[in-house]
């Protein structure tokens, strides 16, 4: 009998403990692509919709640089969803259970910027000269090392803490170029772009072991399809895409290879 009370009593214990690990929400995590600011206004919109859709609090984690956020996501533990680019994405999903749910819509690549009076007409122009990028893991910063794998024939790189503020250095003639996302390179017009990267598969949203396989599904159902409701569509519209697709683990795969030689991968 005592026994039987003892299993009765643990199995209470761990179902009052799981309640409350839910009942204090999901961590959601985003690297910092921007400024903490519009970090905070464009991706508390994403939290948001993925809460009401599943009715559970999801908690928006934003960081000021990459450093911060790298020490996290290699450590693990630290969120339940993550929406980063491939080689991260991928990277937990190997290293840590991570399970993809989908992904923005097409294809994302990068874009090497002067300024329009530049005369810098080639990237190997750049060698030796100032350039500035977000440090790996981010995509830019993985990218350019890749544009210049020669240690004896590359940029001086100058990192930022996110794209706009690589831009903003370039703008202010502290670097001579800038390697940054596509689509933020797009709303600078006045700038010249000297050459664009190979594209892979867009961000990701992916969700960790700790999240019950149907919350995933829940998730999972709830971008693929935010169009069809005017909150989901606010949602779509801030991130700047008209819709999440279909994908799976198999179609990031070997994109964390990009991060070999990063400290810490």
């Amino acid at each position: 009998m005592r026994l039987s009370t003892a299993i009765r009593a643990a199995a209470i214990l761990l179902a009052a403990l799981t309640t409350t690990a839910q009942a204090a929400g999901f961590r959601l995590a985003v690297p910092p692509f921007l400024p903490q600011d519009e970090m905070k206004t464009q991706y508390a919109r994403m939290a948001d919709y993925l809460s009401e859709s599943i009715g559970q609090p999801v908690d928006l984690v934003t960081y000021r640089n990459y450093l911060a956020y790298s020490a996290d996501a290699r450590r693990g533990g630290a969120f339940d969803l993550v929406f980063d680019s491939a080689p991260i994405i991928d990277y937990l999903v190997q290293r840590q259970g991570f399970t993809i749910l989908a992904k923005v819509q097409g294809v994302i690549s990068q874009s090497l910027v002067t300024r329009g009076d530049s005369t810098l007409l080639d990237p190997q122009d750049l060698v030796g000269r100032p350039v500035a990028t977000l440090p790996a893991p981010n995509l830019s910063g993985l990218t350019l090392f890749q544009l210049f794998p020669n240690p004896m024939r590359q940029p001086s790189f100058k990192y930022a803490d996110n794209a706009r503020d690589a831009v903003e250095m370039l703008i202010q003639g502290k670097v001579e170029a800038a390697l940054i996302p596509t689509p933020i390179a797009i709303g600078y017009p006045d700038l010249n772009v000297v050459t664009t990267t190979p594209q892979v598969p867009h961000l990701a949203l992916s969700a960790g072991p700790g999240v019950p396989p149907a919350l995933r599904e829940r998730l999972r159902n709830a971008v693929l399809g935010a169009s069809s409701s005017p909150k989901g569509r606010l949602m779509l519209d801030t991130l700047r895409t008209s819709a999440f697709e279909p994908t799976g683990n198999e179609n990031y795969k070997g994109y964390a290879d990009l991060l070999k030689g990063s400290y810490g991968y």
